[in-house]
């Protein structure tokens, strides 16, 4: 499964475009090295066989979808594209189900662990609740010890009593996590099962429309138009209205914004923001910015602003404040994308950010 491959191997590139690689050295001053290395760039190809498909479902709120296996694969592992509709982030509903399944489906390997993220993460959820349970244990004791006005040499033993259970609880928990769970089977799994003994596929990779135009208009690997994308979500182009489109190219300009600059950008709703940006992306470590998309002109009181930084401050990321600014007229903007240039239309905004940090008299006295 992919899943087991090293993860600096799998997420070896952070977009869907790879650099030309495996062209001969190159030596300056030999002329046949660079004929043979020209020669060598020429033929080579970093682009697509094809482009990826989607479906735009629905019509008031649109939906666009990657069914495709291989695809939904491509896109998560050349920079995090996309959530899968079944799963957290990541579409891993397949690898669950038929770790979970066991012996009824044929596609189960059983050499190879077929823990997804979620697993892990529940697994050690509980084992962290057993952990800290059996703790307070040993402290209500040694409270209560003291109470009755135990001596040093009690509380010693009790100490060392609760280091060795503890241990010992940590050392049955690791061995549990390595043994495979009982194959737990559901009145309507069988219906899951296709007559060659393969699971159905139940599950999409979800693009939100900033991904799908970023994907469409500044890296083409969509099969699909970032003019049809805007129709399709805002309304026919001719008709377009500034105060309907400006909310949406906002968005977009923000997310093409870190994204040129080397961020892996995801959404940042569960922390009450837009987007979130990781160094590498989240299979490496966690978010470390929240970033909320404001226009140049968008003021609010001061408990919107404490309370954002607050969620934040308590996730242990940094809020950062990005203003987007129109530096032309809206009239011109309707304009161009009346045009379809969406280039220049794009390139009359500008970004500017703003770090927002909670002070605490307590900790930031220096």
């Amino acid at each position: 499964m992919a899943k087991l491959r090293p993860a600096g191997e799998r997420y070896k590139y952070p977009l869907p475009i790879h650099p030309i690689e495996n062209l001969p050295q190159l030596i300056p001053h030999n002329p046949i090295s660079w004929v043979h290395w020209l020669y060598c760039y020429y033929k080579s190809f970093n682009g697509l066989p094809k482009r990826i498909s989607i479906k735009i479902l629905a019509r008031k709120y649109c939906h666009i979808i990657v069914d495709d296996p291989d695809e939904m694969l491509f896109l998560w592992e050349n920079g995090f594209f996309g959530t899968g509709q079944l799963s957290r982030s990541e579409p891993t509903w397949k690898a669950r189900t038929i770790a979970r399944m066991g012996d009824l489906c044929d596609e189960v390997d059983r050499g190879k662990s077929n823990l997804a993220l979620e697993d892990i993460t529940d697994r050690r959820r509980l084992q962290r609740i057993d952990f800290k349970k059996k703790r307070q244990q040993f402290e209500d004791q040694l409270l209560e010890l003291r109470r009755r006005g135990g001596t040093i040499e009690d509380e010693s033993k009790l100490v060392a009593k609760e280091r060795e259970s503890l241990r010992s609880l940590k050392d049955q928990q690791l061995l549990s996590f390595k043994k495979q769970n009982d194959t737990q089977l559901r009145s309507e799994d069988s219906e899951l099962i296709d007559e060659k003994g393969e699971l159905v596929n139940l599950e999409s990779l979800e693009l939100t429309f900033v991904e799908a135009l970023f994907l469409s208009f500044a890296i083409p690997v969509l099969d699909v138009s970032p003019y049809v994308l805007i129709e399709r979500f805002l309304g026919p182009i001719a008709t377009l209205e500034y105060r309907n489109v400006y909310p949406s190219i906002k968005q977009y300009v923000a997310y093409h914004h870190y994204r040129s600059h080397g961020w892996c950008v995801r959404s940042g709703i569960k922390f009450g923001c837009d987007y979130l940006l990781y160094k590498r992306g989240p299979p490496f470590q966690h978010a470390q910015f929240c970033v909320k998309v404001l226009d140049v002109d968008e003021t609010h009181d001061y408990t919107w602003y404490s309370s954002l930084a607050r969620v934040a401050g308590g996730a242990k990321k940094t809020l950062v404040l990005c203003y987007v600014k129109n530096t032309t007229t809206e009239e011109e903007i309707l304009r161009l994308l009346s045009k379809k240039n969406l280039t220049k239309a794009l390139s009359s905004y500008e970004v500017s950010e703003l770090i927002y940090r909670r002070w605490v008299p307590g900790k930031n006295r220096d």
